[in-house]
């Protein structure tokens, strides 16, 4: 488990969704190598210990008997000595949203680099100006402006280690590293300060698009098609865990990367963000009522495959790592179906 960072507040547990031998999956909390259901701790009155989704629905109620366990000096100890290793269980996503969202276009760099790669490019007689008209337009749009939000289909999330099918009408699926935010508490209407008090957990996906279909073809009028583009199964690798949110000490400073068969392809860091956390979360509760266990995708920094030119095929392995928050590894495979 890779966790050190300044960003973290402390080595403590954090929360997974495992199973075993075929058995349905269970939340449980992962220490180092080792892990323990949260049935162990059912004595103290957790609720929904035998589900993920059931135990994020009643994350009010168990939001301040976790943090006790978890920030317990004998917890560690406990999942070390009771508990069995990681390695010997399947890691599912550690949510099971009801809704998932995703925020378009949130990170300067990712926007700047789209802009240079327009047109006569990065080095041609119009990138700075391109440069300068697109730095300008964020300044309004945080002026002036909102976060860009859409749907994804909750089928697409995924486990951290899974493979992901690649059927062959898929030619351009493209990988989108983002800090994924997990909803605590029903937020309707809040403020960006009260917003940071819905949030339970932060967690790793992966926000796959299909760039030649966010476009429709045959209604080049009618705009984005993100169903079509985002929201086939598989399309949202989560995990491997989640971290409450009392065990993130500044968000803001969590740093991403992803790798294409061992490459790096994106990093970045989560201040570069249009609109932060708090905002985005401001911003849906004022249209929508957000629910414990839904899943906030908040953006993805420069690298996207198509920059490169370069999208997913069988045969491909995705890592994809936030500080603290660990790192899935998804291996592409050929399938003749979605």
């Amino acid at each position: 488990m890779i966790r050190s960072t300044e960003t973290i507040t402390a080595m403590l547990p954090v929360l997974v969704n495992i199973s075993i031998a075929g058995c349905r999956p269970f939340p449980a909390l992962s220490f180092d190598t080792h892990a323990l259901a949260l049935s162990h701790w059912v004595y103290l009155g957790l609720r929904g210990v035998d589900c993920i989704e059931r135990f994020m629905h009643e994350w009010e109620a168990n939001f301040a008997l976790l943090r006790g366990i978890c920030t317990d000096p004998e917890t560690a100890g406990a999942i070390v000595k009771e508990g069995a290793p990681l390695a010997s269980f399947r890691m599912h996503a550690p949510v099971a949203p009801r809704q998932v969202y995703c925020t378009i276009g949130n990170y300067r760099s990712q926007l700047l680099q789209a802009a240079l790669d327009a047109d006569d490019g990065p080095q041609g007689p119009g990138a700075a100006g391109r440069r300068d008209a697109l730095l300008n337009a964020i300044e309004v749009r945080r002026r002036d402006g909102a976060p860009y939000i859409c749907l994804k289909g909750p089928a697409c999330v995924s486990g951290p280690d899974d493979s992901l099918p690649i059927a062959p009408d898929v030619k351009t699926l493209d990988w989108e590293v983002e800090i994924g935010v997990v909803i605590g508490k029903r937020a309707i209407h809040v403020t960006p300060e009260d917003a940071l008090d819905c949030i339970a957990g932060y967690c790793i996906v992966n926000d796959l698009t299909l760039r030649d279909r966010v476009f429709r073809q045959d209604a080049p009028t009618m705009g984005t098609d993100w169903l079509q583009s985002k929201s086939r199964p598989g399309w949202l690798p989560a995990g491997p865990w989640m971290v409450p949110a009392w065990g993130v000490a500044d968000v803001s400073q969590l740093t991403l990367w992803l790798r294409l068969n061992g490459g790096l392809m994106q990093a970045g860091v989560a201040s570069d963000m249009v609109f932060t956390i708090g905002e985005q979360i401001a911003w849906l509760s004022n249209s929508i009522r957000l629910e414990p266990g839904d899943l906030i995708c908040t953006g993805t920094p420069a690298g996207l495959g198509s920059h490169y030119g370069r999208y997913l095929c069988p045969g491909d392995v995705v890592e994809a790592g936030i500080d603290g928050l660990g790192i899935q590894r998804v291996t592409c495979v050929e399938s003749s179906n979605y």
